[in-house]
């Protein structure tokens, strides 16, 4: 399955954000993340490919972001309907 999610920065939180960068490679590596990246200077999002919405729960966990509290996240499960892979700009496909 394919799930939404969206990051929105928490105005309370103070302090610096954590690393996230290393967290998405980590996705790449493990074949999780399909697409992503920011929804301007604070909001992101990414779309993950899960076995079930608990398992992406798990991982959107994992997410120095959310797990600091500098961002809350929205996990929607999303019935993706088609890519068109032609329309990708090749430099932003990782491991081609």
């Amino acid at each position: 399955m394919y799930v939404f999610v969206q990051l929105a920065e928490r105005p309370d939180f103070r302090g610096e954000p954590p690393e996230h960068e290393p967290f998405v490679d980590s996705l790449v590596e493990r074949q999780l993340v399909l697409l992503g990246g920011s929804l301007g200077s604070d909001a992101a999002a990414y779309v993950l490919r899960c076995d079930s919405l608990a398992a992406a729960r798990a991982v959107v966990a994992e997410d120095p972001l959310v797990s600091s509290g500098a961002m809350t996240a929205t996990v929607t499960a999303w019935d993706l309907v088609g890519v068109d892979l032609r329309l990708v700009e090749p430099d932003l496909v990782v491991g081609s």
